[in-house]
């Protein structure tokens, strides 16, 4: 009888013996690969997202006293509607503006085609232009002085003021420039082909 239990003890320990050690050398074998895995990595993973970046640049030439093919090139690194604001005012040398408007009578324009009027007083380009080297047509073939200047020291200026906006997806125009008047007509399933029509 006392062979028995003895056996049996004895059993038990070697059972347990053998789960210890087995859990033992899962845990090396474990810790020992993540260690290897760790020292072998090039480092933590980070998901990076890069906020696009709309930027414009106005193209002219001038000749003397006229500014002629003025555009807009978008500059950034994601397709983009573009808009434009043109400021006709007479300044001296110094930057100062003169209290009085310039007349249309003042000075001779031909404004390019296919540009869309907002209601805001901007100029849009009717298509999402292609970002990094993509530009408009012409807004401004050509303007030039007319008459003089209302006052010695002064002379006419034509500031071209450009900007943009993502062009996906449409909503971001139709809620972000909604006071243009204007909205995306998104019919087409390529981006690239959208349009400005009135609202």
């Amino acid at each position: 009888m006392y062979q028995e239990k003895h056996h049996k003890k004895s059993r038990r320990t070697r059972k347990s013996a053998a789960l210890l050690v087995s859990l033992l050398l899962l845990l090396t074998v474990t810790v020992g690969s993540t260690i290897a895995f760790l020292v072998d990595s090039d480092g933590p993973l980070h998901n990076l997202f890069n906020p696009s970046d709309v930027t414009t640049k106005v193209e002219e030439t001038l000749e003397g006293n006229t500014k002629k093919d003025v555009k807009i090139q978008n500059t950034g690194d994601t397709d983009a509607w573009i808009r434009a604001a043109v400021v006709i005012t007479w300044q001296d040398a110094e930057g100062n503006v003169y209290g009085q408007v310039p007349a249309k009578t003042d000075y001779d324009i031909i404004w390019g085609s296919g540009w869309k009027t907002g209601s805001d007083g901007f100029y849009y380009w009717p298509s999402p232009v292609a970002a990094n080297t993509g530009v408009t047509g012409d807004l401004i073939e050509s303007i030039s002085l007319k008459g003089t200047a209302p006052a010695d020291g002064y002379y006419l200026t034509v500031e071209i003021i450009g900007s943009g906006i993502q062009n996906k997806p449409a909503n971001v125009f139709n809620t972000e420039w909604a006071s243009s008047g204007l909205k995306v007509d998104s019919s087409n399933s390529d981006p690239m082909q959208w349009t400005l029509v009135s609202k």
